[in-house]
C-alpha cells in the first residue's frame, strides 16, 4: 500500500512540474513514479524508513498552498515581465526556523513550483535559506509569508 501512496505522490510532483493534466502525462507520471517507489522501498531496518507525517489532510493543505503559490507567484512574473523596473529581483536570506534536512527538502520542492522563486542553496552553518525571487524589494514580507507557510506545516 505504501508504495502505491509514493507513486501517487511522485506523480503529483511529475504532473506539477509539468503543470499538466492531460491523460498521457498522468499515466506517464504513475508509471513513473510506481517505478521509483518500487526501486527506491526501503530493503530493511539499515535503510532510512522515509514516512509522511501529518497525514493525507496535511498534506492535501501542502498541495493547496504550493498551487496557490504557483498562481500567485506565476502573477508576480507576468507584473516584472510588464514592469522589470518596477521591483527589483534579487536574493533572500529565509531563517531555516530549525527544519531538519528533510524538512527543508520539501521546502525546496515546495518553493521552487512557483516561478517567481528559486531556491539556490541552503547555508547549514548559518542556519538560513537564499531564495532568488524576481521581486525581492521587500525581503522581510518574504521572510513573513516562507515563516506564516513553515508554522502552518508543523500544525498539521
Amino acid at each position: 500500500m505504501t508504495i502505491i501512496v509514493r507513486a501517487i505522490g511522485l506523480a503529483a510532483i511529475y504532473l506539477l512540474v509539468l503543470t499538466s493534466l492531460d491523460p498521457y502525462d498522468i499515466a506517464a507520471g504513475l508509471l513513473l513514479g510506481l517505478l521509483v517507489a518500487i526501486v527506491l522501498r526501503p530493503q530493511g531496518e539499515a535503510q532510512m524508513v522515509v514516512r509522511l507525517t501529518g497525514g493525507p489532510r496535511a498534506i492535501a493543505g501542502a498541495i493547496l498552498a504550493t498551487a496557490r503559490e504557483m498562481v500567485v507567484g506565476t502573477g508576480r512574473v507576468v507584473a516584472f515581465c510588464l514592469r522589470p523596473d518596477a521591483h527589483p529581483p534579487g536574493f533572500v536570506e529565509i531563517d531555516s526556523d530549525g527544519r531538519t534536512r528533510t524538512d527543508l527538502a520539501f521546502w525546496g520542492l515546495l518553493t521552487g513550483e512557483a516561478p517567481d522563486e528559486v531556491p539556490v542553496d541552503i547555508d547549514e552553518e548559518r542556519g538560513v535559506l537564499l531564495v532568488h525571487l524576481v521581486d525581492a524589494s521587500d525581503p522581510e514580507a518574504v521572510r513573513a509569508r516562507h515563516h506564516r507557510a513553515h508554522e502552518r506545516m508543523e500544525r498539521h
